[in-house]
């Protein structure tokens, strides 16, 4: 894969699958979310079946496509959007999530399993490595709530997706301004955490 001479850093989202450091914002496409009436209607045939019985084993095989079809949908998601990154840019930052610690947070759980980020750094760090490319991760502390542009501290809540400063006037993308973040902190000096490729 020829080289880009590029670098980009990544913030993950539920909102947005992804929001790159220069400004490309990647669309969540929320598979199981999207299915979850289908599979729940499903789910109430199979409860309704007689054990045992032969229309019971059908409905169970019915709803194991159900979940087949999202999770092969997901993947095919997740190989295309991690080829295209690989394919431009040779450095790729991204956050050192503690994805388990997070999923313990009920609210978020479904949205991030959904997302499955873990398979998608997998899947980056495997093709950056067969590509001759680099995934740096950093220590994801402060990355949303810094500055892009003058490093000062603005406290936002999730709900707030701009980040506005009131110290230097930016006003960007609260994603984009984390990703510009992550870009800074992997290739500056010891700011990265682990490498790979």
């Amino acid at each position: 894969m020829l080289k880009t001479q590029k670098s980009v850093g990544i913030d993950v989202g539920i909102e947005k699958y992804a929001a790159l450091s220069d400004g490309v914002l990647i669309e969540n496409p929320r598979f199981l979310r999207q299915s979850e009436a289908k599979l729940k209607y499903e789910q109430r045939l199979l409860s309704r079946k007689k054990k045992g019985s032969n229309s019971r084993i059908k409905q169970r095989e019915k709803l194991a496509k159900l979940h087949h079809k999202i999770k092969n949908q997901r993947n095919d998601f997740l190989h295309k959007e991690s080829h295209k990154l690989v394919k431009n840019y040779d450095v790729i930052v991204l956050e050192d999530l503690r994805i388990k610690n997070m999923v313990k947070n009920h609210h978020l759980a479904k949205s991030i399993s959904d997302a499955a980020w873990a398979k998608f750094t997998e899947y980056l760090s495997y093709k950056a490595e067969s590509a001759g490319k680099k995934v740096v991760f950093v220590n994801p502390r402060n990355t949303s709530q810094s500055c892009s542009s003058c490093g000062e501290i603005v406290k936002k809540g999730l709900s707030v997706r701009t980040h506005i400063c009131p110290y230097c006037g930016l006003i960007l993308d609260r994603d984009v301004n984390a990703a510009i973040n992550i870009l800074r902190l992997g290739t500056s000096p010891g700011g990265a955490t682990a490498l790979a490729g």
